[in-house]
């Protein structure tokens, strides 16, 4: 598929591409362009809600959740606690 470079297909290629190629098939194909493009527009009036914060979600738990999850973590600490000591 190597073609000879003739002038017109080098001036092609430096017209084309904006520089002289010694090889026309390496200047054939040019990589993909990134998408930095934000594609919304200028004027998006949608408003996204607040997420909710941690007092809400931690106000919105049942309260014997609250008493379940301090017995296990004390259990785990005491665990950590009793490990630590044996050494």
């Amino acid at each position: 598929m190597d073609q000879p470079l003739t002038p017109s297909r080098r001036l092609h290629a430096q017209q084309t591409y904006g520089r002289a190629a010694d090889a026309f098939d390496t200047v054939a194909w040019r990589p993909p362009m990134a998408a930095r493009f934000d594609g919304r527009v200028a004027n998006d009036l949608e408003v996204k809600p607040a997420e909710p914060g941690a007092a809400r979600l931690i106000g919105d738990l049942p309260v014997w959740v609250t008493v379940v999850g301090g017995g296990v973590i004390a259990a785990f600490m005491g665990a950590l606690l009793g490990g630590a000591l044996h050494i």
